[in-house]
């Protein structure tokens, strides 16, 4: 098999046309930009004052704000995170957040049980 054949059997690589947006919430904007058996990772916009309801999921996520200013609330422990911060999510922590600005992050989920 040519390495071109084995890339798209794969799916190494994700091309723009392959990277659907849907409204997850008002205001809210997800677009997956790669996942795998054991990983996703997705691209959020957000508009100002919009919420991400309180939830949990039994996998950790990572996000990285690349614009804006949000409310994080994980546990009860309010943080403010601006584009360059980063946060982890553990496994199970109830969390919710508020986009203080319009704001777009890239989040990280480790899938695998």
């Amino acid at each position: 098999m040519g390495s071109k054949q084995k890339e798209e059997s794969l799916k190494l690589k994700i091309s723009k046309k392959d990277q659907s947006k849907v409204q997850v919430f008002d205001g809210v904007v997800r677009k997956t930009l790669a996942c795998g058996r054991d990983i996703l990772m997705a691209r959020f916009e957000y508009k100002k004052g919009s919420k991400v309801p309180l939830h949990k999921h039994s996998y950790e996520q990572v996000t990285t704000v690349l614009k804006g200013k949000q409310k994080i609330i994980i546990q009860d422990e309010e943080i403010i995170v601006t584009a360059g911060d980063s946060y982890i999510v553990p496994v199970d922590f109830e969390h919710e957040q508020i986009s203080l600005e319009d704001s777009v992050t890239i989040d990280s989920w480790s899938l695998a049980p």
